[in-house]
């Protein structure tokens, strides 16, 4: 197995203010893996600030959740990283078990952090565990997989897979990260599943009902693309 450390894991954490959840997730990370730290703040009202051993770029303007993975993801290809792991900058997704997805690639192209592989996802709100049950249920028949979820942040990729995706022509919103999913599994990708729990309060960057109802609607396009 690839020895998890820097440079060969990259962690990409885009962040969108407050200070504290990302001084906490900080904290977590093995030293083994700082070097490979790239913290993107997606120009947060009070800078984001981190320590001198991590790596920041600052966005002049707000990009969105999936720009700002944008802009982290190229930066950990350009250090030449073999795994590259997605960390929330809120702290919503633990971070040992974040980290250890990169385990799974070992054997897959991408590894998925599941809350419904934890108590059946009652973690989640009501109306999210709905809407991401039938999203996730409509994928499934599209491409013929039986994943438990497909709308969870806590995922981490094979550089080889990202750097095979056409990432600058989707979303910089949320639906960035179903168009990755939707565009690994129409290519056949080996997803791996591991259980994650999440945190709902208020340092966690929610998204609202309206902008749930336009994620779905993108959802439902994007899998009837199937790309």
């Amino acid at each position: 197995m690839t020895s998890l450390a820097a440079p060969s894991v990259a962690v990409v954490v885009p962040c969108y203010g407050p200070q504290a959840p990302v001084d906490r997730l900080l904290a977590e990370i093995p030293g083994s893996l700082r070097p490979g730290v790239i913290v993107v703040d997606d120009a947060s009202p009070t800078p984001i600030a981190v320590p001198d051993d991590i790596c920041l770029i600052r966005h002049p303007t707000n990009r969105g959740y999936g720009g700002a993975q944008k802009t982290g993801y190229a930066e950990a290809l350009a250090r030449g990283a073999e795994r590259v792991i997605l960390l929330h900058g809120d702290a919503q997704y633990p971070t040992g078990p974040t980290l250890a997805l990169a385990e799974a690639l070992d054997d897959h192209d991408a590894a998925l952090g599941s809350r419904f592989l934890v108590g059946g996802g009652r973690s989640v709100p009501l109306w999210r565990r709905a809407g991401n049950r039938l999203l996730t249920r409509l994928a499934n028949l599209r491409f013929g997989t039986d994943m438990s979820e497909l709308h969870t942040g806590a995922r981490a990729y094979r550089a080889e897979v990202l750097r095979a995706l056409p990432l600058h022509r989707f979303s910089d919103d949320y639906l960035f990260d179903h168009q990755v999913l939707v565009a690994l599994l129409a290519a056949g990708a080996a997803i791996a599943e591991r259980p994650v729990t999440a945190t709902y309060d208020g340092e966690v960057q929610s998204i609202s009902f309206p902008r749930a109802v336009r994620y779905g609607l993108g959802c439902l396009w994007t899998i009837a693309r199937g790309r």
